[in-house]
């Protein structure tokens, strides 16, 4: 399942609860006080399913904090104390891992699948068939160059989700560029040049959320 999909049951579960709080069925608001620490498990496994370029370490990490923050409220002992330290400690760990992983990687499948939390990739396709993929940035940055991957007559879609990040894409000269989707306190911006119409179509559907999404030739 791409990061997307996950990010799309996350907003799915927080609507349904605020939905069932509105029509008195449950206190929403109550179960999140209680379970919120979850979300950095959530995301430390989304880390996990995507870790063809994405770092490990941070899906770890937000793990570990996620279960310190749960332990702390069935443990008498108090943790809090810990708990900044540790996050700290783990934010530094993932900038420093961050650096060296996300070098600029050569990627030559047709299907891109490409997730950043609180870190950044970089990715080269070189796809003799290149038919789209998914790209999602948290609380991070992604620059994809697809100036040496091969479109088809008919195309390609990407699905990009940018939440507090910025993607940056550059695609090649005979290729054309339709972007669609939602912009909340963010957009995106196409400065490639015009193209004849019967010049293959990359569709990118844009879900930006104080983010910003840039696509060049």
């Amino acid at each position: 399942m791409s990061s997307r999909s996950w990010i799309g049951i996350l907003l799915l579960v927080l609507g349904i609860g605020f939905l069932m709080q509105q029509a008195g069925i449950i206190s929403f608001t109550a179960v999140l006080s209680m379970w919120w620490p979850f979300l950095f498990i959530f995301i430390g496994i989304v880390q996990f399913s995507s870790r063809r370029h994405s770092s490990p370490v941070s899906g770890l990490l937000f793990i570990i904090v996620g279960g310190l923050f749960l332990i702390n409220r069935w443990v008498e002992i108090d943790l809090a104390a810990y708990i900044l330290p540790i996050i700290l400690i783990s934010l530094g760990v993932v900038f420093i891992f961050s650096r060296s992983y996300h070098k600029r990687n050569v990627d030559s499948s047709k299907d891109l699948n490409i997730s950043t939390f609180f870190s950044g990739a970089q990715v080269r396709n070189q796809s003799i068939e290149f038919q789209g993929g998914n790209i999602t940035s948290v609380f991070g940055g992604a620059e994809i160059d697809l100036r040496d991957a091969v479109f088809s007559e008919e195309g390609a879609t990407i699905d990009i989700t940018s939440i507090f990040g910025g993607v940056e894409m550059k695609v090649p000269e005979y290729v054309r560029v339709e972007i669609t989707g939602i912009p909340i306190f963010g957009g995106w911006e196409d400065k490639t040049r015009r193209k004849d119409i019967d010049s293959p179509l990359l569709k990118i559907n844009a879900l930006v959320i104080f983010g910003g999404v840039e696509v060049k030739d």
